[in-house]
């Protein structure tokens, strides 16, 4: 009709949808044929979740991870997208922000990487999708509580790697060391999901696994002060914790007691000896979190190749390592037995 509009309709595609039609056009004319497998697909994209944990909030997960991935392949910015989110605080007051980040790019991520006790928060969630969730790394004793087995294939859409801190070789460790040790004080934080995890552990031990040490459970959710006070009364002998003592090791190194415990921290052998000089560690385990990225990495590559499913990958344990502080037992006077060091795989000097 003369002076009627005219009206014309057009098809907006989203960035994905284009993308899958431009190579569905290269392979159909055959140009996608010397091509990798990497470059013909869209990029994918990998969401961290952590929280900031001493000394380095996982940062040695991340880069390993990263630099694994290029080396087989995907690369930052090209192949692969990453998302990385930090948490404001180590405990539960940052369950809302662990909760938000999964809603947030739920839609868009093609795998979780979720690092410590906020994994559990995640499995909320994800446990729900089809989207992998990778746990690197998380104490076994969290594991557990996600998965049915550590040795089977999970048969959901869950895996990844856990740290073997059993409080059974702790206390078999301070045995070796203290052989006239009889008290033993865990310190732990109530506030905090894997303190509370490794607690439950710890009650759970039978007689043999104890090997006649008395323990002691002194909870910081109750104050420093407190449980410096315990330290100070002369029964106990030795203490340990997971995360909740990691921020008050200066102070309750005044208690002038040796610590022997497992370290969560992102801690790498070649760091070992200053972490442990601020305090009056004499021994402990230990994973050096870059191995658990680099595992990581070796697992979430299989996952985008097709060459496994999320299903049928066996959780990882990470890389344990025990060690004995030299320069700490001579400050606290106490000589290292043979045995003990026969039993480590590093010396401190």
């Amino acid at each position: 009709m003369p002076g009627a509009k005219e009206h014309s309709t057009r098809t907006v595609y989203p960035a994905r949808t284009l993308l899958r039609l431009l190579l569905l056009s290269l392979v159909l004319t055959g140009m996608l044929g010397a091509l990798p497998v990497s470059a013909m697909a869209e990029p994918k994209t990998v969401v961290f979740i952590r929280y900031p944990i001493e000394p380095n909030h996982f940062t040695p997960v991340v880069e390993a991870y990263q630099d694994t991935m290029a080396k087989l392949g995907y690369r930052a910015g090209r192949e692969l997208t990453y998302i990385d989110v930090l948490t404001t605080t180590t405990d539960q007051e940052s369950i809302p922000e662990v909760i938000a980040a999964v809603e947030r790019h739920l839609e868009q991520a093609d795998l979780f990487i979720t690092s410590g006790w906020i994994s559990m928060v995640a499995r909320e969630i994800l446990q729900h999708t089809d989207t992998p969730q990778l746990f690197v790394p998380v104490l076994d004793s969290v594991a557990r509580r996600t998965l049915p087995s550590l040795q089977e294939p999970p048969n959901t859409n869950l895996s990844g790697m856990y740290l073997m801190y059993p409080p059974e070789k702790i206390l078999r460790l301070a045995r070796l060391l203290m052989p006239q040790l009889t008290d033993y004080a865990f310190i732990y934080d109530s506030r905090i999901p894997a303190d509370v995890s490794f607690y439950r552990a710890y009650r759970q031990l039978p007689t043999p696994s104890r090997y006649g040490i008395n323990l002691h459970y002194l909870d910081l959710a109750q104050g420093l002060e407190p449980v410096l006070t315990a330290l100070r009364q002369g029964n106990i002998g030795a203490y340990g914790g997971i995360v909740g003592y990691l921020p008050h090791r200066r102070t309750l190194a005044g208690s002038e007691l040796p610590v022997i415990t497992a370290f969560t921290p992102d801690i790498e052998i070649e760091d070992i000896a200053d972490f442990t000089a601020v305090d009056n560690t004499l021994a402990g385990l230990f994973n050096p979190f870059s191995y658990t990225g680099r595992q990581a990495a070796e697992i979430s590559a299989d996952l985008f190749d097709g060459r496994s499913a999320i299903t049928e990958v066996i959780p990882r344990p990470a890389r344990q390592m025990a060690f004995i502080d030299f320069r700490n037992a001579g400050k606290l006077g106490i000589n290292i037995p043979f045995a003990a060091l026969e039993a480590v795989d590093m010396v401190v000097r």
